[in-house]
C-alpha cells in the first residue's frame, strides 16, 4: 500500500526529505530511539537503503531523512520533478517491509503525474 507519494523539489534533491505525519504513524514504534528512527526500504532492483530519521515535533510532526538520503539521490540520479512513491507492506510474520519507487521526470505538472500514476496502480 502506498503510504506516501511526492514530486520532489530542490531541498529534497540536495539537503534532505521531510515525510508527513502520515508516515510517522506508518513507522514501527520498535524502531524509534531518543536519536531518531531507523528506516530500512528497498528500491525496485532490490537495494536495501538505510535512512536515518528524526522527528521533528511542532504542530505538525515530521520524519525528515537525515542520512543516507543524499546517497540514495545521487545513486538514483534523481531530479527536481522525479517522484518517489514509499509503499508499506505488513507481513504477520516478520513485521512491516518498506518499498520504494522513482518515477523519473515528471517536471512541474503535478496533475499529469497523478493521473499516470493512479493508471499505473490499476494497471498492476
Amino acid at each position: 500500500m502506498a503510504i506516501f507519494i511526492k514530486v520532489l523539489t530542490k531541498i529534497d534533491i540536495e539537503r534532505t526529505l521531510s515525510l508527513p505525519d502520515s508516515c510517522l504513524q506508518a513507522s514501527p514504534q520498535s524502531q524509534r530511539s531518543h536519536g531518531g528512527e531507523k528506516l530500512q526500504v528497498k528500491d525496485d532492483v532490490g537495494i536495501l537503503w538505510n535512512f536515518h530519521c528524526t522527528i521533528r515535533s511542532g504542530v505538525f510532526p515530521k520524519l525528515d531523512i537525515v542520512s543516507g538520503w543524499i546517497q540514495f539521490v545521487r545513486f538514483k540520479q534523481l531530479n527536481t520533478g522525479d517522484a518517489i512513491v514509499l509503499y508499506k507492506d505488513d507481513d504477520t510474520l516478520t513485521g512491516p517491509h518498506y518499498k520504494i519507487e522513482v518515477l523519473k521526470g515528471h517536471g512541474d505538472d503535478y496533475s499529469s503525474f497523478a493521473q499516470m500514476y493512479i493508471k499505473s496502480c490499476y494497471a498492476s
